[in-house]
């Protein structure tokens, strides 16, 4: 850090000081916005924060301003704990689904366990179990899915309901 706190080295950069005291109050409305409660906001704004401090030596001024650097950090940031809660969500539901007698009329055929289910998805190949986890298990867009295998969007949706019809007929055999 700078020997005068709150101003820039000889360099432009920005320093910590200036960093906080320049977006810390904008970070934090931000974070009252899109998250559920002032303590989650609270939370989110000190996680984009702290990002953003242990990213500073890599931010380079000739590139730009600070604020779109740091806004892509404050977004990420705000998406992966979005992300997180979702899972959490699920995870409960889930749980909660466990405690109660499972009627498994309307979405899977009769007689197929959760077992079975695991076992069909296990017997896929690993690019068809790779699909089905990321678009169900990790409730990824088709998008976040294509990116994550390095293929377009299309190919994610074709690759992912060839899986589902793979699956299907594995778990029609197997109820014979």
């Amino acid at each position: 850090m700078s020997e005068l706190a709150g101003s820039r080295d000889v360099a432009g950069m920005l320093s910590p000081s200036e960093l906080c005291d320049r977006y810390a109050p904008l970070v934090f409305r931000f974070a009252t916005m899109v998250a559920g409660s002032t303590l989650e906001a609270e939370d989110l704004a000190q996680t984009a924060l702290e990002k953003a401090l242990v990213a500073l030596p890599r931010y380079d001024p000739r590139r730009g301003e600070p604020a779109p650097w740091l806004w892509r950090i404050v977004v990420n940031t705000a998406r992966d704990a979005g992300r997180a809660a979702r899972r959490r969500e699920l995870l409960v539901q889930r749980l909660v689904a466990l405690d109660r007698p499972r009627d498994t009329s309307d979405d899977i055929p009769a007689g197929i366990s959760d077992e079975r289910l695991l076992a069909g998805i296990r017997g896929l190949t690993r690019l068809q179990r790779s699909v089905i986890a990321l678009r169900y298990g990790a409730d990824l867009e088709f998008t976040e899915v294509a990116r994550a295998l390095g293929t377009s969007r299309g190919a994610a949706v074709m690759a992912c309901h060839r899986a589902l019809a793979t699956l299907r007929g594995a778990l029609q055999e197997a109820a014979q």
